[in-house]
């Protein structure tokens, strides 16, 4: 995985293209997990500090990549009443902007050089660590947990008669946890698994798109006065609004389904 963020690092250094942000937040995401996922056997306030560095970095990369999608928001609907153009010439100015500051804060943080320092940290405690445990039974407890921690979070926004965003994008996050988890273990997990990839991946789009809007929405509150005719920003605004009620309906309805599901379940955890 390490060698998958050098990679990203070196195309977001040379390339505007709108997914290389993208892909190097994504694999800095999926790296949190997997420190989160052996938190157990490594030194747990270190490895703490260290998903929070892997969060400003990708936080740092996903900015460009925030412009990109309030763009595309704007300019995929066609029967939207309002002329964004010149709004969007706008955008284009503080996406470039946005670029420029993630390469320099990617390039300060000599990315490489401290994955490398913590990786080797890590593994020296892994091979240092008394634990007698099976893999196997390691796995399939840490997938046993997030998945708790998903049902919690289902529970509570399904229980809420108004639930809002901040309750959703809980689910969002747990959901993605859980994924990943599915994902690195695979080989040492029961395949009957009723909860899946394919499942969370579903969830995680619905989720995501929702995201995309109600960041899209706080970059324009930020950012307005930075982005011309303030009737076209509330415009914009206004917009992004009636979308996000739209995706909160059906984002309840899927997560009513997935609810039912995880709640059929058989208690405890599967392994080989």
């Amino acid at each position: 995985m390490a060698t998958q963020v050098a990679q990203r690092i070196g195309t977001l250094c040379v390339n505007a293209d709108p997914e290389s942000p993208h892909k190097l937040r994504v694999v800095l995401r999926r790296l949190r997990t997997l420190w989160w996922a052996y938190a157990p056997l490594i030194d747990r306030s270190q490895a703490r500090w260290q998903r929070r560095e892997f969060k400003a970095l990708a936080d740092s990369a996903g900015q460009t990549r925030d412009w990109d999608i309030l763009k595309r928001l704007l300019v995929e609907d066609p029967t939207v009443p309002h002329s964004f153009a010149a709004l969007i010439e706008r955008v284009d100015l503080l996406r470039g902007d946005a670029l420029l500051h993630s390469r320099a804060t990617i390039a300060a943080a000599n990315v490489e050089s401290m994955l490398t320092q913590r990786i080797a940290g890590v593994m020296l405690q892994l091979d240092a660590c008394s634990c007698e445990e099976p893999l196997a039974v390691f796995a399939a407890s840490r997938v046993s947990t997030a998945k708790n921690a998903l049902r919690k979070r289902l529970k509570r926004v399904l229980s809420m008669r108004d639930a809002g965003y901040a309750e959703f994008h809980e689910v969002r996050i747990a959901g993605k946890k859980l994924r990943y988890l599915l994902e690195f273990f695979a080989p040492l997990l029961d395949s009957g698994h009723e909860i899946g990839v394919v499942e969370l991946t579903q969830l995680q789009d619905e989720l995501g798109n929702l995201n995309d809007i109600v960041s899209s929405e706080a970059l324009l509150l930020a950012h307005a006065v930075r982005l011309g005719e303030r009737d076209v920003v509330d415009n914009a605004i206004a917009y992004l609004r009636h979308c996000q009620g739209q995706h909160m309906q059906r984002v309840d309805v899927q997560l009513r389904a997935l609810s039912e599901k995880l709640a059929a379940e058989r208690p405890g955890f599967d392994m080989n």
